[in-house]
């Protein structure tokens, strides 16, 4: 698991934008392409905030890399398998949609594809975004906005 300080820059709901600074580290980082300035000094990357940090304040975030990187083969294995599956389908009814193989079996793929989409899209937010961003971890210093 990575760890990095950061300052929170804006708040929405339970996710923070911190600006970090990017270091050697941020080359081996696995959430570098969530984060806006990965190519500069400094990157601004969304994170959860169950702390509840405010602008300005100083944290320590973490990146979970192993269940960041178990959520994307889920999601990249699901897409590939609902393919695969769309595009057998396809060609197993080609016969009966009087369509030839080759077509029935392209149609079956986008067709899945866009059901394994929507079907992510449903489950992927809700189920692993606790996965997929970093989270903040403590707050070192609070910011001007606590009075």
């Amino acid at each position: 698991m990575i760890k990095d300080n950061g300052y929170v820059v804006s708040t929405d709901a339970d996710i923070a934008r911190v600006e970090v600074s990017c270091l050697s580290a941020c080359e081996d980082c696995h959430a570098r392409l969530l984060c806006a300035g990965h190519k500069e000094d400094k990157g601004l990357i969304s994170v959860r905030n169950p702390l509840n940090a405010g602008p300005g304040d100083r944290v320590v975030i973490e990146v979970p890399e192993s269940r960041y990187n178990r959520a994307l083969i889920v999601l990249f294995g699901s897409l590939l398998s609902a393919a695969l599956i769309g595009m057998a389908a396809g060609y197993a009814v080609s016969g009966i949609v009087r369509l030839s193989a080759s077509k029935a079996g392209a149609l079956g793929l986008l067709l899945g594809l866009l059901l394994g989409g929507l079907g992510l899209f449903h489950y992927f937010p809700k189920k692993t975004r606790k996965y997929l961003y970093p989270v903040i971890t403590a707050i070192t210093a609070k910011g001007g906005c606590h009075g």
